[in-house]
């Protein structure tokens, strides 16, 4: 699966920004529409609709973030981007509209996305970590390092819930699908604890490099704050969202909090000089 941005000179903030995130709620709904006609469950032609409209450039993303963050929606309601995904679709094909979000819930489309664009950005942290591995001091960042991708690869799952309306049943062999399009492993329950745990390493990984970059006379970031991005990482997620809250809680708190966390574990392994 490729990357939505080049992995040497990309700047996390921009890879980490909510256009990017919108762009990954649409190669979701382009990865189930693709599942649904390979399994035969989708018209073909259908199908290619709803993908080749899942393009971002397409779409009014400050005002699809603003209307999330202002109208709540509940575990059965369309959420900002699929109502634009729709129209967008039904302007040329209006039986293809119809087959539009027939699978997951609005949590769902929120988690998967942020799995997706995680996924991506740690390939960014990646690269940035093993360009510092041949220094005789990069022990413990790598074992740090190597914690981190542990928890990413408990976190970062897709996941598809049945609705209460519905429509359509998100079968275990269309999961599989979804997953291997977008490169993600399938999980069967939600992974808030997965998440916590990804969290608390990305914050012990900028950590380190904190400490190693300060040790050789680089510019250093205020330690202090990285346990309180964890902390509150931790404490945002150890309760669910509130009621009619998805949306919003999601763009206002959860996405900014992640963001922040995980773009500070970049700039703090920036930190460390090359040689």
């Amino acid at each position: 699966m490729g990357h939505m941005f080049d992995l040497v000179t990309a700047d996390p903030q921009h890879a980490f920004s909510e256009r990017a995130l919108v762009a990954a709620m649409l190669r979701q709904e382009a990865a189930v529409a693709q599942a649904q006609a390979s399994l035969g469950l989708m018209a073909a032609h259908d199908a290619q609709s709803i993908i080749s409209t899942c393009k971002v450039d397409l779409f009014d993303v400050p005002q699809i973030i603003r209307d999330s963050m202002l109208t709540p929606f509940t575990s059965n309601g369309e959420p900002p981007i699929i109502k634009s995904l729709r129209d967008s679709v039904r302007l040329f094909n209006p039986q293809a509209a119809a087959a539009v979000y027939r699978l997951g819930q609005p949590q769902d489309l929120l988690d998967n996305a942020l799995a997706l664009l995680t996924q991506d950005v740690l390939a960014l942290l990646h690269n940035d970590v093993m360009a510092r591995s041949q220094h005789p001091e990069a022990a413990h960042l790598l074992q740090s390092w190597r914690r981190v991708e542990l928890a990413a690869s408990h976190a970062l799952c897709v996941r598809l819930s049945a609705r209460q309306d519905d429509t359509a049943v998100p079968t275990p062999a269309l999961q599989h699908e979804v997953g291997k399009t977008l490169g993600l492993a399938v999980a069967e329950a939600p992974q808030r604890e997965a998440w916590m745990s990804l969290g608390a390493e990305l914050g012990v990984l900028a950590l380190c490099a904190q400490r190693w970059a300060a040790s050789r006379g680089g510019a250093s970031l205020t330690p202090s704050r990285t346990p309180l991005w964890v902390a509150q990482w931790l404490t945002e997620l150890s309760h669910d969202a509130r009621a009619g809250e998805v949306g919003r809680d999601f763009w206002r708190v959860e996405f900014p909090l992640w963001s922040t966390l995980v773009i500070h574990a970049i700039q703090s392994v920036r930190q460390i000089p090359l040689k």
